[in-house]
């Protein structure tokens, strides 16, 4: 895979390891390859993340890669 830019690829392995303990939803970790893969390969496009979106919490964040 290619990203967007070294800090994204952490952003997005990190919303990769909440897509499997489920965390996100699959809807949202499009968003994610959206957000940080250059070439993504999804069937449905949809918005990017924001770094603003309220939907991602921090401490649900925190607490799935602890």
């Amino acid at each position: 895979m290619k990203y967007e830019s070294e800090a994204l690829k952490v952003v997005h392995q990190d919303a990769k390891n909440m897509y499997k303990v489920g965390v996100i939803t699959k809807e949202k970790m499009r968003e994610y390859d959206e957000l940080c893969l250059k070439n993504p390969k999804t069937e449905k496009k949809s918005h990017p993340v924001s770094v603003n979106d309220d939907s991602v919490d921090i401490k649900t964040i925190n607490q799935a890669t602890a």
